[in-house]
């Protein structure tokens, strides 16, 4: 199969260019550019013209649900959404239920999973049911084919476990996802303490909670010459540590979620009393200066990764009282528009894009280097201008604020491995 546009990446210098590449048994085996050869053979390629193509998406953070919690989600759901968003490999946490805390759960996992197009990679539990006092057997986790260990939702306070899952995921050359939360601080709040959190008689998390734990397992990490990931970051001063640790060649990736990206706290104002914990998210949506600064991370590389914390949740978890619903929302349907939309925001290079949305979370999972001669051919056809409507389908939940949202983006056709998985009716 040969395939041309106007506009195809070239990874190797980060830019779009003029090209024509071929598929053969799922991967690329032929990226050319400039003046690429044979284009005038039109019946025998397939002409996208001035669309683009690029990479899919790499999301380093996903709930999958299934298991006991089928109503929420199915392996099915999430990859029919995953298609339609533009993600051809998702790392899942560990908060199933049952917890993926055993090697005998992971393989579960596996066994449930395997049969999608979309790659789905599990994080294992660092300590036994997610409740940061037992050790789970991270040795024989770690033997498994799996993303690395994280207590996703959870924070590590023991910093003798926390010490002891460092090494333990630097020897494997795994991921250590970490939740950043001093719960004695944010008291578990359902929202950052803010003016909007005063007026609407809520007890605020304030991003202290966030930044404290960061500074520690950072000065940790760096004693112990570990490299860790932090998920879903959510504020400014968390920023400015980060940048300082990039200054100081401290090792670390870090991840920018939609909601928090596009989102501020006072925006919860607008919704009515019954859509309003749609809006419950964890670590909380943050203030208007908190978003500029993530905007500002992204684009200069500060935090490298984007991840779509894609939480599913059933109704009968989000009607009720706002400081009673259950934390997260939806993503994937439109996960690559929205990190268009953050990119277009950010004012942020194609480049330092396409590092985020793929190349680095790539990486981190020791996943073949996107869009190269020889790698698996997953790639999307979209225009990043044209601007729509987000209305959510395709997942078995629905909480999301971003329902009725006007963005960015727009994908017309997604391919994993050389086959059409998805195109725009």
């Amino acid at each position: 199969m040969l395939i041309y546009s106007k506009n195809l990446w070239n990874a190797q210098k980060e830019r779009f260019e003029e090209g024509l590449l071929q598929i053969e048994k799922g991967r690329f085996v032929r990226l050319e550019y400039a003046c690429p050869k044979g284009v005038q053979a039109k019946k025998k390629i397939l002409d996208f013209g001035e669309s683009f193509l690029g990479p899919s998406s790499v999301d380093l953070h996903v709930h999958s649900r299934g298991f006991k919690e089928s109503h929420k989600e199915t392996f099915e759901t999430l990859e029919c959404a995953a298609l339609k968003g533009g993600v051809s490999v998702a790392a899942c946490m560990a908060n199933t239920f049952p917890r993926l805390d055993t090697p005998a759960r992971i393989q579960d996992f596996f066994k449930q999973s395997l049969k999608q197009k979309v790659r789905f990679i599990p994080f294992a539990a660092v300590t036994k049911n997610l409740e940061g006092v037992e050790p789970t057997d991270w040795a024989k986790l770690l033997s498994l084919p799996i993303a690395g260990l994280s207590d996703d939702g959870k924070p590590i306070l023991s910093e003798a476990i926390l010490s002891g899952a460092m090494k333990a995921t630097d020897r494997a050359k795994k991921i250590l996802s970490l939740h950043e939360e001093d719960t004695r601080i944010s008291r578990a709040s359902p929202m950052h303490l803010s003016e909007t959190s005063m007026r609407l008689g809520f007890e605020g998390s304030p991003s202290e909670a966030e930044w404290q734990i960061l500074k520690r397992d950072l000065q940790l990490g760096s004693s112990l010459k570990a490299s860790l990931h932090f998920a879903h970051l959510s504020s400014a001063e968390s920023v400015k540590i980060l940048a300082e640790a990039k200054r100081r060649g401290i090792a670390y990736s870090a991840e920018l979620t939609p909601h928090h990206a596009l989102l501020s706290v006072d925006e919860a104002e607008r919704f009515s009393f019954d859509q309003i914990s749609n809006f419950k998210v964890c670590p909380p949506i943050r203030g208007v200066e908190d978003r500029a600064a993530l905007l500002k991370a992204v684009a200069l590389g500060v935090i490298d990764c984007f991840a779509s914390d894609h939480a599913p949740h059933s109704t009968f978890e989000k009607e009720v009282p706002f400081d009673q619903a259950a934390h997260g929302m939806i993503a994937m349907e439109y996960y690559f528009p929205l990190l268009n939309e953050i990119r277009l925001q950010a004012k942020m290079s194609w480049a330092r894009f396409y590092r985020a949305a793929s190349s680095r979370p790539s990486q981190l999972l020791r996943l073949d280097p996107p869009f190269m001669k020889g790698s698996r051919a997953s790639f999307l056809v979209f225009d990043p201008n044209d601007e729509q409507t987000l209305i959510w389908s395709r997942s078995k939940s629905k909480n999301t604020p971003f329902e009725g949202r006007k963005i960015r983006g727009r994908i017309l056709a997604h391919w994993i491995e050389g086959v059409k998985v998805y195109e725009e009716k």
